[in-house]
């Protein structure tokens, strides 16, 4: 773990995924997990929690930078992310777990929404596409207004 005592931030390297190195990097103003490529032409990204919990969402919702939906990871693969020692990170609107799992299969970022229970595994080629997403291409899997939820009984009418 990485830490600048003057400024309050730490980084804690988690693994690469293929060529992207991956990494949860905390500020006072809170956690995010950063993924960077170095290079010729180096390439980073930050995504917050809110983030991080819309791409459990990716396999259901249309989110361009992946080019279509998430295929369903190799099974050894998501054994092996489910069993792994998920990095928590939090703010006021999400709740994740992330973890860089490996096998035989390969390596792949595990994300899992610790609220709903949703989860997706990325592998190297969809963790690097994450690269050149921006934050607005995170708006259709952030949007949560198309979820089904149970309806409340009005109490003007219990």
């Amino acid at each position: 773990m990485a830490s600048d005592g003057r400024s309050g931030v730490t980084e804690t390297a988690l693994a690469p995924v293929g060529s992207v190195e991956v990494s949860v990097f905390a500020t006072p103003t809170g956690a995010r997990l950063r993924l960077r490529r170095g290079g010729a032409a180096p390439e980073e990204a930050y995504l917050d929690p809110l983030e991080l919990e819309g791409l459990t969402r990716a396999r259901h919702k249309p989110f361009a930078p992946l080019g279509r939906a998430a295929a369903p990871a190799d099974e050894a693969l998501a054994r092996a992310a489910a069993a792994a020692r998920l990095e928590r990170l939090q703010n006021e609107f999400a709740l994740v777990g992330v973890a860089v799992a490996r096998c035989g299969a390969g390596e792949a970022l595990f994300i899992r929404d610790l609220n709903a229970g949703l989860g997706i595994v990325l592998v190297p080629d969809e963790v690097a596409a994450l690269l050149r997403a921006r934050h607005r291409d995170f708006a259709p899997l952030v949007d949560t207004s198309d979820l089904v939820a149970i309806p409340e009984p009005d109490i003007d009418e219990v």
